[in-house]
């Protein structure tokens, strides 16, 4: 009986410990996967265009110091990051994340919304940073509060819903952030109602003010 016991209760503990894994799994399949709806045709086409996008002075800097500020690594609260490198379990083209503070950043990841270090410029082997056009530094502050507060949240894996504020992939935390608070849409419809990280620094809303 007591090896019965004994048993059932690794069996339990076993299944606490992969329900978790199984449910995240169900999620995912209820949905398109990333790759069907970012087809990468287009996600390539969407990184060239980045890629010929000018490199712009961050809001805030005079030009005193411009040949100093001009493509340095942002490390102002509220910028947007984004990368072409591949994530293993979310999008697999790419990523994006919020500067909170010099070395942390906002994202969601496969396990949810979450804080991250601040170190893409070296961590990344393409980065992209860029800010919203019509917004001020304190705004742009208040925006990176506000993807903060939706940490604990869990990851979106329908694509095609950035409308949800239950749940958030990537780029849609960021753009929710700024189409929430200030009614900017920084969304290309280059994938219908999906937003690609790489959306984000292509967007007119947006300026290109750094690229590794």
């Amino acid at each position: 009986m007591k090896t019965f016991i004994k048993k059932l209760t690794i069996l339990v503990l076993a299944l606490i410990l992969l329900l978790p894994t199984i449910n995240l799994a169900v999620e995912q399949e209820k949905y398109l996967t990333a790759e069907e709806v970012f087809s990468e045709e287009e996600v390539e086409k969407l990184a060239e265009r980045v890629g010929k996008k000018k490199l712009e002075l961050d809001k805030g800097i005079s030009s005193f110091n411009s040949k100093q500020s001009m493509g340095s690594y942002p490390r102002r609260k509220g910028v947007i990051l984004v990368t072409e490198d591949k994530f293993k379990g979310i999008i697999p083209t790419g990523h994006a994340a919020i500067v909170y503070s010099y070395g942390t950043v906002v994202e969601s990841l496969s396990g949810g919304v979450t804080t991250g270090a601040n170190d893409w410029y070296q961590t990344r082997k393409t980065c992209y940073g860029a800010t919203v056009i019509g917004t001020t530094v304190e705004e742009d502050a208040k925006a990176a509060d506000w993807c903060y507060k939706q940490i604990g949240k869990p990851y979106n894996w329908n694509y095609l819903n950035p409308h949800t504020r239950s749940k958030f992939y990537c780029s849609q935390l960021i753009y929710a952030a700024f189409l929430d608070n200030y009614g900017i849409n920084l969304d290309t419809s280059a994938f219908g109602v999906a937003v690609h990280p790489m959306e984000l620094i292509d967007s007119s809303n947006t300026i290109k003010i750094y690229e590794k």
